[in-house]
């Protein structure tokens, strides 16, 4: 069924005020829409690149306000950027996400064209745990450095990347992103200077402990820890491995520390079970 949209009013360009076959109010994007429309036109859906539906009054007048401020020529590039992302990136972006990722990206090339450059201190760690959110983000930074008259730099991608892995998780928060990974860095420098040990991060051990670190932070976060209380071998794993228990329980306290949930004893065990391994691979 072909979509009716009438053009209610004409933002810029690139962005129109518009109603759909229910008289729903809607802004459309599409390059030239604005310059080629006026009130009353219906728009052929060829022509529409993205859709933007705000839920009231509040929302539509924050979307036009959001997007009207980012000038035309970063906006295109943007969305174009966008649209090549979507090869290399499986999941859809609601319209939550791609406006969040319109005013990031807005703002870094402002921040670029001005010469400040931000660090990312989580880049490394964001590429290691999160390598197809990082591959998308480096596509779409690639592309719009084509578009665009001056070079934004990699640490961009860590930012695209925490927005992609954001908008996997419909429940996550941002901040909460941030945290996690921050955590996930900060934990395993707790593991090699406590244990003294070496992680590979080529290894499956490495992996395996990873993917447990990410459900564990993920857990405590939403306060859903693992509490069999059924826990046969904590007591004598505990007692066989002291540097190992030390450690774990070393995690635990950073992570009550960090996101104010204690760990129950069976997460502490877990934790104690993929320390050992390591411990026995570097002792052999």
């Amino acid at each position: 069924m072909v979509m009716k949209v009438k053009v209610v009013k004409i933002l810029n360009n690139s962005l129109v005020l518009s109603k759909d076959d229910n008289g729903q109010e809607i802004i459309v994007m599409g390059k030239g829409l604005g310059f080629k429309s006026k009130e009353g036109d219906t728009i052929p859906e060829a022509a529409i690149e993205k859709v933007f539906v705000p839920n009231d009054r509040h929302s539509r007048q924050e979307y036009i306000h959001l997007l009207q401020s980012i000038p035309k020529e970063h906006l295109e590039a943007i969305n174009d950027s966008l649209e090549s992302m979507k090869a290399y990136w499986t999941y859809e972006l609601d319209q939550h996400a791609t406006l969040m990722l319109f005013d990031h990206l807005a703002f870094a090339i402002e921040r670029t064209e001005k010469g400040i450059i931000l660090q990312n201190k989580l880049l490394n760690e964001i590429r290691l745990h999160y390598p197809e959110e990082f591959t998308a983000a480096m596509v779409l930074l690639s592309d719009l450095n084509k578009l665009l008259p001056m070079e934004l730099p990699e640490e961009e991608a860590g930012n695209i990347a925490f927005h992609l892995v954001n908008a996997r998780n419909e429940e996550a928060h941002f901040e909460n992103t941030i945290l996690a990974v921050s955590m996930l860095k900060d934990i395993q420098n707790i593991v090699r200077y406590q244990l003294n040990i070496t992680l590979d991060p080529t290894s499956t051990r490495y992996n395996r402990f990873i993917t447990h670190l990410q459900y564990y932070i993920r857990r405590l976060m939403e306060d859903q820890q693992l509490n069999s209380k059924d826990v046969l071998l904590f007591d004598r794993y505990r007692s066989e491995y002291p540097d190992e228990y030390q450690c774990a329980q070393s995690i635990s306290t950073y992570g009550e520390k960090m996101t104010g949930k204690p760990s129950t004893d069976e997460e502490v065990f877990y934790l104690l079970i993929h320390l050992i391994r390591f411990t026995n691979y570097q002792d052999q």
